[in-house]
């Protein structure tokens, strides 16, 4: 049995939910949890709705070159967020189509709706960077954001959400996007 076995199978089932809510596009987005000084996280280009429990690259909070190269390429992204964030187990990333549009608009998300209003405290940071995938400019960013509300959005990227295991981080990335639609939607209604 592979190691971290469990964690696997517990972001396969999460992955697979991502892909049919349509949080991401089939080989889009990452995921990942952390296990002590471990990180599970999924091989670069595997798909969301095909994972398998051999699909994940075990390395270390600290850089590992002979890891770290099959692992997503956000994995710098996800390392900083462990390293900054020492009640954070689980990250994911995915290319949320409504989010990312209103990432395009808006400087911040504001919340239409109570749940989300409620769940992100009013507002959802948006953060622009010149480089915006595997990017050292977001993982220095990024946790300060993830700080302060469990979500942040790379603008035309896409959303990182962060929780205590990778349920909790699904819970926020689908309520973000939620939000985004109904954003979307009273925009259009207001014409």
């Amino acid at each position: 049995m592979l190691p971290f076995w469990k964690e696997r199978l517990e972001l396969i089932k999460i992955a697979k939910v991502a892909f049919e809510l349509g949080l991401t596009d089939s080989h889009g987005g990452n995921l990942s949890c952390r296990v002590g000084d471990y990180i599970v996280i999924k091989r670069s280009g595997k798909s969301f709705a095909l994972l398998r429990p051999e699909d994940f690259v075990i390395t270390t909070t600290d850089e590992n070159s002979n890891l770290d190269k099959y692992a997503s390429l956000e994995l710098i992204v996800h390392r900083s967020i462990y390293k900054e964030l020492r009640g954070v187990n689980a990250v994911l990333h995915a290319h949320s189509p409504f989010t990312v549009a209103c990432s395009l608009v808006y400087d911040e998300i504001k919340p239409l709706d109570s749940e989300s209003s409620l769940l992100f405290g009013g507002k959802v940071p948006v953060l622009s960077a010149k480089e915006v995938v595997s990017s050292k400019e977001v993982a220095e960013k990024i946790p300060s954001l993830l700080k302060e509300c469990p979500v942040c959005v790379v603008k035309g990227h896409g959303p990182f959400a962060v929780g205590e295991n990778i349920e909790e981080a699904l819970k926020y990335l689908s309520a973000l996007e939620n939000s985004c639609k109904i954003l979307t939607y009273h925009s259009l209604l207001r014409r």
